[in-house]
């Protein structure tokens, strides 16, 4: 009996380790994270409320990322033009405009990634120039005009953010944040540019870019793997709830 056991046991493990091969086999791939895993060329396009006035801030990033995880850079940001205030310490015969331009140093963590899809935070900080001009409104506006340059401003800025890859090398994406603006003398000029904003991004993936004309299957295969283990967790999900 115990012979006709033993027997079966040979006949069975070849087959046994045929099926552990499969398996591993169909599992991708995970792709290699290297220290510099891409390179962030980013364009900016925020929308902002100025004292209830609508104003936009283009901006561009420039950067290194980390592992895939951890973004560096600086980026720079400027208004579009100048914006009307509604400075209410000021007599009506004044109008007053204003525009802002400032950079910073920023540090993106991504704690969501797909290979479509990526959630992320942001902080940065930084400082710039906050260009005010007064004018004197006359039967034919042409009174006197009064500058004033706010130099080194401070500038605190937080968001959370959201990306959608079109294609390897190109994406979009949106967030909402919050820039907090400092050791400004004019409490009216300080509150209106201490705001909420939300941002949409252009995004070119330049290591992604070099990939796709040098070496797509690269990409092919970290497609697999994030489609693989998508699926993986979708059953691991699925198994909580249905038994």
């Amino acid at each position: 009996m115990h012979k006709h056991h033993f027997l079966f046991l040979l006949l069975f493990i070849p087959f046994l380790g045929l099926s552990q091969t499969a398996d591993t086999a169909l599992i991708p791939e995970k792709p290699r994270t290297r220290l510099i895993s891409n390179v962030v060329f980013q364009f900016d396009n925020r929308n902002e409320r100025y004292d209830g006035l609508k104003g936009r801030m283009n901006g561009l990033k420039l950067g290194v990322e980390f592992y895939k995880r951890v973004r560096m850079g600086f980026g720079f940001y400027e208004n579009n033009g100048f914006y009307r205030m509604s400075n209410p310490l000021l007599i009506d015969s004044i109008a007053q405009t204003a525009h802002f331009s400032y950079s910073t140093f920023f540090t993106e963590v991504v704690f969501y990634r797909s290979y479509r899809w990526e959630l992320s935070a942001t902080g940065a900080v930084g400082g710039g120039n906050l260009e005010v001009k007064d004018l004197t409104i006359g039967p034919t506006l042409g009174g006197a005009s009064k500058e004033m340059l706010h130099q080194n401003i401070k500038v605190r800025d937080v968001a959370v953010n959201a990306q959608f890859k079109i294609i390897p090398w190109l994406g979009v994406g949106a967030g909402v944040g919050y820039r907090n603006v400092l050791n400004i003398q004019d409490e009216y000029l300080k509150d209106t540019y201490s705001a909420p904003y939300l941002d949409f991004k252009l995004k070119i993936f330049l290591g992604y870019a070099v990939k796709s004309i040098f070496k797509p299957s690269a990409i092919e295969e970290e497609k697999a793997y994030y489609e693989w283990r998508k699926e993986k967790r979708h059953k691991a999900f699925k198994a909580l709830f249905i038994k």
